[in-house]
């Protein structure tokens, strides 16, 4: 019995801290897409880049970690990544950072527009050395959602 207290203790401990860091008024950062091109073409694939546009709707600093995302074309997933903006958004500002994706050669073949989503998270951080304690111990780690959709040119 004295060892099931001693393995919740830290549960228990960490339980309050977790709605305290919850109830912070810290929002989420917000996603626009603002650009999309083919920078790469071969026989078997085109490599696409999404500008994202990422907003700090918040008086502190926001640093953002990884991103998950999947790519969907004309409804199909054709593509899913991981990548990191490294990047900090100051207060109450906005950063671009680039998402690439690679797509099979009979979707970018295509001629004309095709639709596109791109769905997924944002890893970042709240400020404050508690947050930061509870993101390093993975007791909190906050993620933003990332839904931007909109039409691809592949037209040659």
């Amino acid at each position: 019995m004295h060892r099931t207290t001693d393995l919740l203790r830290p549960l228990m401990l960490a339980a309050p801290l977790a709605g305290l860091a919850a109830c912070s008024a810290y929002q989420p950062p917000t996603f626009e897409a603002v650009g999309v091109r083919e920078v790469e073409r071969s026989n078997e694939h085109a490599v696409l880049t999404f500008s994202v546009q990422a907003t700090n709707p918040n008086r502190e600093p926001m640093e953002l970690g990884p991103a998950t995302y999947t790519l969907s074309i004309d409804g199909a997933d054709v593509f899913t990544g991981v990548r990191s903006p490294q990047s900090t958004l100051h207060t109450y500002s906005s950063h671009v950072f680039q998402l690439p994706a690679v797509i099979p050669a009979e979707i970018s073949d295509a001629i004309g527009e095709v639709d596109y989503r791109l769905r997924g998270i944002v890893v970042y951080k709240n400020p404050g050395a508690l947050s930061d304690v509870l993101f390093d111990s993975e007791v909190i780690v906050p993620e933003a959602t990332l839904n931007l959709s909109g039409s691809i040119d592949l037209g040659e």
